[in-house]
């Protein structure tokens, strides 16, 4: 044990912070944006942490890959979906690849992996193999031994963290969407070290514990209402009323090995909702008051724009003030979901036009490059098709990358993970990310096999009060329908 009982308070500490219980008190006039993170998002800051943005899917790919071979204690994986498609099966044959082999060097590795059980598909058959070499999977949130799920929750975020020294946070699942060099969705991951890896492996730890105890014939015993207190109460602090804790076990050298130096300097501060803990999303509401604060700059992405009343109205309000608003997110041609998925964020994006908002909307145009495939053409990484990053940078002050969406679903239901971070040179990286995605217009393809360099035209284009009256079209008398039914997009 490391520090036996104190070092396993500190650590639960770390998670009422994280998520649990945070002072009411009105903010101060003079509130730094370190307090603010922490009195309205919920969050402790960490100082001694290295960041790496992770914006290329290869990238993102490889270095999951990497961390995955290093292992040599444990891996945590947690994700909303994952795929029995090239890059789902790929990883999950990575995992087993890797498990035989510590076997064979003599190593325990312990791999969990948790996927809400909304998007398991065919479950038991798609891991089979990865639990007959020794993993653990575990279906988020699931309807057990006849019982209904016990709330409308899902787990919406998106950790792997190794040996409880690096991990990743992205809005990234595990399927081709995201990995295939020629149709992938375009998506923001960090690559964290430091101890804000401690905060983000007890998310994950709660959550699996929470799965366990789900599993449990015992359900039947207690009545729903009981039922649902005691895993809030074991949220908020880390045991159960009657002092158990199942997080305890893992209170260890091996799962929280000791740090001899700091991996950087970077400032970071996870954040993290779940409607188990409060009935909104505490990430919504930072969201909000840094809207609040902002005097010059707010960028924003998300694939789903449908914000809350109090998010959208905090945007027109810096408008208002003299505030450049630029919102990043999928047109009708690039949409990840369309439908009702699609016009549920029309109301949010005509608002921000009227205010003076810049919109810009990925067009993706699909058949184009598939046209250009067809030709012989095969770059070794097409354009993304789409959009499906989730960030916030304030006045270069302030970064948040996060699994949340922003909009009603993640406000209310889901569970969400993200970090703010206070780092100049990494805000520096988003906005010129940012800013390519804008320019991203007549450009060259490398076909890489002598065939040329085609050129396509723009694939983001600036929304403005022209396009209003097609939207407000195809809205039409659906208003009503998608209001009542906010949740579900």
């Amino acid at each position: 044990m490391k520090n036996g009982v104190s070092f396993f308070c500190v650590l639960v500490t770390t998670i009422v912070a994280v998520g649990g219980i945070a002072s009411s008190a009105a903010a101060a006039d003079e509130e730094t944006i370190e307090e603010l993170v922490t009195r309205v998002g919920r969050a402790r800051w960490t100082f001694d942490n290295s960041i790496e943005l992770l914006a290329d899917p290869r990238d993102a790919w490889q270095t999951r890959v990497d961390l995955t071979e290093s292992a040599q204690h444990h891996i945590f994986i947690s994700t909303f979906s994952w795929h029995n498609d090239i890059s789902g099966k790929d990883f999950r044959d990575i995992l087993v690849g890797t498990l035989k082999q510590r076997k064979t060097d003599g190593i325990d590795l312990n791999i969990r992996v948790l996927v809400d059980a909304s998007a398991l598909f065919a479950f038991s058959r798609m891991f089979a193999s990865l639990e007959k070499t020794g993993a653990r999977v575990r279906g988020y949130n699931r309807s057990t031994w006849g019982m209904t799920a016990l709330y409308d929750g899902r787990m919406h975020d998106k950790l792997f963290i190794v040996d409880g020294e690096k991990a990743i946070l992205s809005g990234r699942n595990f399927s081709d969407d995201y990995y295939d060099h020629d149709n992938w969705w375009f998506d923001l991951g960090v690559l964290l070290e430091g101890s804000v890896v401690d905060d983000l492996q007890m998310i994950f730890l709660k959550s699996w514990e929470f799965t366990e105890f789900n599993r449990k014939a015992g359900r039947f015993l207690l009545p729903q209402e009981m039922l649902l207190r005691e895993l809030q109460v074991f949220w908020q602090t880390g045991r159960f009323p009657n002092g158990n804790s199942p997080i305890e076990k893992f209170v260890t050298e091996e799962y929280f090995p000791g740090r001899r130096e700091a991996a950087g300097s970077v400032p970071v501060a996870v954040l993290y909702d779940n409607p188990f803990m409060r009935r909104r999303a505490a990430s919504t509401d930072l969201l909000v008051a840094l809207a609040g604060r902002a005097e010059n700059r707010i960028d924003l992405m998300t694939p789903f724009p449908n914000f809350d009343s109090p998010l959208t109205d905090a945007l027109v309000s810096a408008l208002e003030r003299g505030v450049t608003v630029r919102l990043f997110t999928n047109g009708r041609e690039a949409a990840i979901r369309s439908g009702p998925f699609l016009l549920a964020g029309y109301p949010t994006v005509i608002r921000l036009i009227e205010a003076g908002a810049e919109i810009w909307a990925w067009r993706g145009i699909s058949e184009l490059l598939h046209e250009i495939e067809d030709e012989g053409c095969r770059p070794e990484l097409m354009p993304p098709s789409a959009l499906h990053g989730k960030m916030m940078l304030v006045d270069d002050e302030l970064s948040i990358i996060h699994s949340s969406n922003f909009n009603i679903r993640s406000t209310f239901y889901n569970t969400e993970a993200g970090v703010a971070v206070l780092d100049h040179q990494f805000n520096q990286k988003l906005t010129e990310l940012l800013d390519d995605l804008i320019e991203f217009h007549d450009v060259e393809i490398d076909c890489g096999n002598g065939n040329g360099s085609p050129s396509i035209p723009e694939l983001v284009s600036l929304l403005g009060p022209d396009d209003v009256p097609k939207m407000l079209e195809e809205l039409g008398g659906k208003q009503r329908f998608l209001d009542a039914w906010s949740v579900s997009w």
